[in-house]
């Protein structure tokens, strides 16, 4: 799949998750999971040097800790910040969502 694709993917995808997002709906996790799993594939497209390739490693732990899915969140990251071409400055803004994720998924 194109990146191109994949960006128009994720855009549609995070619109359906957060118009599910008022903390009532039941589908919300899922569309979330969704998000994160698109976001996965885009970080795969890109390096961990690349501003695409921050914001989709990003988009992809965040949008996990929203589903619910702390573990595949700690997972994620945990692959993200092994990355030799991760900046520090980034590896710094992962831990911070960790931080905030593990605090309450709402916060982020």
């Amino acid at each position: 799949m194109e990146t191109d694709e994949l960006n128009t993917l994720v855009t549609d995808a995070i619109w359906r998750a957060e118009e599910l997002d008022d903390g009532c709906n039941a589908a919300a996790p899922q569309a979330w999971a969704e998000v994160s799993s698109i976001e996965e594939k885009l970080a795969k497209a890109f390096p961990a040097s690349d501003v695409q390739g921050k914001i989709a490693r990003r988009g992809a732990v965040r949008a996990a800790f929203k589903a619910g899915d702390h573990a595949r969140a700690h997972i994620l990251a945990a692959a993200y910040l092994e990355e030799e071409s991760a900046p520090t400055s980034f590896k710094a803004s992962l831990r911070e969502i960790l931080a905030q994720g593990d605090q309450s998924p709402e916060n982020l």
